[in-house]
């Protein structure tokens, strides 16, 4: 298939022949508003913010689902499509929890008196996503100050059964982001679309409650939400209260993985926000101990590697640190735990190092000890929450929010040594690497080498993958030696 040449805003434009109006603007850098669209997911077009002016067309047609054809023009920012996205938003809004659109605090609803900046210090407000809110952000911009329809106020209860992965249905605008990621990408098939209409509704399995229903707690949902509808439950104020509480050791344990969004959070490039910069933040605030996930991790993988050279003789080996992967398999395959290698993750062998080893060594009674692991992997929330393995698990956002409540503003704070808890070797280290949750890449098929023996290992990097491995492991003798699950 050839190219298709286009116009957008007069610009020239030649993308694939297939590709959508939204895909031919990034190429082109062109900016089209859009909070359904998730790339790699056929689109649903439930939004509307991303509909364009086409010439000879009608009427206004949905950017992420309208296929490019040759010699098309297409406007994207004109009077008419503002005022419609304009009132596309007001009755977003309208059926919105509206605490978020009128500031308690200053007695506004007009968007130029909000600060998100502001937002990020200010108590009043609820939502997890306040001040980093893509409707929000929307709201902003389009100018929304007044809502001309009738309010329909949402009264439906939070769900915070799991401790962890939490609804809040009042600040749904069903977008389906988290539908498509849960069952398309992660094949949990937790999340549906029930009624029709105004009355539609995302609701887990049978409508039952997040604990009782069939989710991992990997929190791929929270991650795509664009609202505060889904989020991981925080304690912030309770990890800053332990910081600043006399008698109680804090020590924390920063994983690399939340430089970049701390970095994006601060508006920072992110070698400005590298890892002592984060240590220092974390002393300014009043943590007592901050070592990386390095030692944790060498740890882990060291005690996994042995099981690993026991286990390899039996069968394929289906190996993981990850809590909602080791959910996934026993709920969904049963018949394949015998075949299931956990290893600590970092933040569990973190926790159990700092309440012995580190303990004694340091003359501490490890009651009096609090442990908190901050990561961008929202399962690891899960994890703490259901086995206690840390006292306080948090992710970027809640980092930065306490940063910026604290006035510990990594732009302008002096980087800090860490503390270290030592080294721990691994030999094959290759076959435990951090690899990252993808959300469509292909299975990657690797050779390493356990106990001297070359041993074939699988890679699924979402739990969709894993799915479709497992299928064919629990249908007949699976190809690969060890099939290692990233949820």
């Amino acid at each position: 298939m050839g190219n298709v040449n286009i116009t957008i805003n007069d610009k020239k434009v030649s993308v694939p022949a297939g590709s959508t109006i939204l895909e031919a603007a990034l190429k082109a850098e062109i900016r089209i508003p859009t909070l359904c669209n998730l790339k790699g997911i056929d689109a649903r077009a439930n939004c509307r913010l991303c509909i364009v002016e086409v010439e000879k067309s009608r009427t206004f047609q949905p950017a992420c689902a309208t296929k490019v054809s040759e010699g098309m023009v297409v406007r994207t920012d004109t009077p008419a499509i503002r005022k419609s996205r304009k009132m596309t938003l007001e009755l977003l809004l309208s059926r919105h929890a509206v605490d978020c659109h009128h500031c308690m605090r200053i007695g506004s609803s007009k968007c130029d008196d909000l600060d998100p900046k502001f937002c990020e210090m200010c108590f009043f407000c609820d939502c997890v996503r306040d001040g980093f809110c893509e409707l929000q952000a929307l709201a902003r911009e389009y100018k929304v100050d007044y809502l001309p329809f009738v309010i329909e106020a949402n009264t439906e209860p939070l769900d915070t059964s799991t401790g962890s992965v939490s609804r809040n249905p009042n600040k749904c605008i069903k977008c389906c982001r988290c539908v498509d990621v849960c069952n398309d990408v992660q094949a949990v098939h937790n999340l549906c679309v029930v009624h029709r209409g105004s009355e539609i509704k995302i609701l887990p399995e049978m409508g039952k409650s997040m604990a009782e229903s069939p989710c991992v707690q990997c929190g791929r949902c929270a991650d795509v939400c664009p609202t505060g509808a889904i989020f991981m439950l925080e304690h912030k104020d309770e990890m800053l209260y332990n910081t600043h509480k006399y008698g109680v050791t804090t020590v924390a344990q920063i994983s690399a993985n939340v430089l970049a969004q701390l970095a994006a959070l601060f508006k920072l490039s992110t070698p400005q926000a590298d890892i002592k910069t984060v240590t220092a933040g974390l002393r300014k605030i009043g943590v007592d101990y901050v070592v990386s996930d390095d030692f944790a991790l060498a740890k882990a993988q060291a005690k996994a590697e042995k099981e690993l050279e026991k286990r390899l003789a039996s069968g394929t080996v289906i190996l993981t640190n990850s809590y909602a992967a080791e959910k996934f398999v026993k709920r969904n395959f049963p018949q394949l735990t015998g075949n299931l290698l956990v290893y600590n993750s970092a933040q569990q062998e973190f926790g159990q190092y700092v309440k012995t080893t580190f303990a004694d060594e340091n003359k501490l009674d490890a009651k009096n000890i609090r442990t908190i692991s901050i990561t961008a992997d929202n399962e690891n929330s899960a994890e703490a929450a259901e086995t206690d393995s840390v006292d306080f698990s948090v992710n970027a956002r809640e980092l930065y929010r306490v940063f910026m409540r604290t006035g510990a503003n990594l732009a302008r704070i002096r980087p800090t040594e860490l503390d270290s808890f030592g080294t721990a070797e691994v030999k094959c280290d290759g076959l435990f690497s951090p690899v990252k949750w993808e959300m469509y890449s292909k299975i990657n098929i690797k050779t390493f080498t356990v106990a001297g023996n070359p041993v074939q290992a699988v890679v699924a990097t979402n739990l969709g993958q894993a799915r479709e491995l497992l299928t064919e492991l629990a249908g007949s003798k699976s190809p690969y030696s060890i099939i290692r699950i990233i949820a």
